[in-house]
């Protein structure tokens, strides 16, 4: 299944191989970002927490556009219950558009809306991309796709 828009690198759980090779990427990525914007003071911190209502409800429905195709017979509901709070605390410090972008590419499946609401999404892109290599290589998320034989 092709993947649009904001999450356009995710693989499947199932692809373990390819998966660990992503994750690793990103999970380096994102780290030395993340050390880079906290070690120079640029971190940005929002006003007020954005509300993670609709993101909550699209992630949890987002199975086929966050993993690809689930083997007939297997369930994803697990990995999502795992991977979808992950995404959640690595958006905390995102803004509400931020947060709405992301939704509305999870939600529909292309980044058009997304695109329309949020100006630079370029670059909220680039950014959500690290958290989302970084939540697909948790323990969580690993753990639990091996549970469920994905």
């Amino acid at each position: 299944m092709a993947r649009f828009g904001l999450f356009a690198g995710a693989v499947g759980c199932y692809d373990g191989a390819i998966l660990l090779e992503f994750a690793v990427r990103r999970l380096i990525v994102s780290a030395s970002l993340a050390a880079s914007l906290t070690a120079t003071g640029l971190a940005p911190a929002p006003a007020t927490a954005a509300d993670f209502t609709a993101f909550r409800v699209s992630c949890t429905n987002g199975g086929a556009f966050l993993l690809g195709e689930v083997p007939e017979g297997k369930n994803a509901q697990p990995v999502l219950d795992a991977l979808c709070p992950c995404l959640e605390a690595g958006f905390a410090s995102y803004e509400q558009a931020e947060i709405d972008a992301l939704e509305a590419d999870l939600r529909t499946g292309t980044s058009d809306e997304a695109k329309a609401k949020y100006p630079a999404y370029q670059e909220l892109q680039a950014k959500a991309t690290g958290v989302l290599g970084t939540c697909f290589a948790s323990q969580a998320v690993m753990d639990a796709a091996k549970a469920e034989g994905l």
